[in-house]
């Protein structure tokens, strides 16, 4: 019934983590390029010129989170993306299309989509579980980080619908650095967030305090 729900308002909960995820450690590329290009049909080589190519990428250093993404757009768009040492990346057009009906990407172009706002708690709770994997932090307390004030504030929102929470603090203000904004979860409610998250990467270490 819950999937039923989800796919109404437009979004399922993996799908909503592949969005929180691409919201955390996301871009969108565009670029042109020009040159001989080998069609296998004609068996014949023609210039291309300003050719364009686009692609979705989601960069980490962690590989289980990398190979987690990775399988959640096989799950959700039967699509084998390539992955590399750091970054996952999504060239099949249609895959591109769809995830860009949701938000841009780009760490001050996303929003909360509102698929996710209006979505069922799951859908919530995958999308957090995405952009706290790729922009939070577990070690002593848990807080989650952007510059984009508005889009935190949203996930903030987010939080604080699953009674959870949170403190909103910012700016931090640091020489020849964008201002930046940070989530606290606070610490009555930080053995329930990791509960009901269950992150995937940022798993901390030593008990949160």
């Amino acid at each position: 019934m819950n999937n039923e729900i989800a796919e109404i308002v437009g979004i399922t909960p993996e799908k909503a983590e592949i969005i929180g995820l691409l919201c955390a450690e996301g871009s969108y590329q565009e670029y042109f390029n020009s040159g001989w290009e080998y069609y296998r049909n004609r068996k014949k080589y023609y210039f291309r010129n300003k050719k364009r190519s686009v692609y979705l990428q989601f960069a980490n250093y962690d590989k289980k989170l990398l190979y987690h993404f990775k399988k959640l757009i096989m799950k959700i768009y039967s699509y084998n993306a390539p992955i590399s040492f750091d970054r996952v990346r999504i060239f099949k057009r249609d895959v591109i299309k769809d995830l860009l009906r949701y938000t841009l990407y780009g760490h001050l172009r996303w929003n909360v989509p509102k698929e996710v706002i209006k979505g069922i708690r799951k859908v919530k709770i995958k999308f957090i579980r995405g952009y706290f994997d790729g922009d939070g932090t577990a070690s002593n307390t848990i807080r989650i980080f952007s510059n984009n004030k508005d889009a935190l504030k949203q996930v903030s929102s987010l939080l604080n619908s699953l009674f959870i929470e949170t403190t909103f603090n910012g700016p931090i203000i640091r020489k020849n650095r964008e201002p930046s904004y940070y989530i606290y979860v606070r610490r009555k409610n930080q053995k329930k967030f990791l509960d009901l998250i269950n992150p995937i990467s940022k798993i901390p270490h030593k008990k949160v305090l």
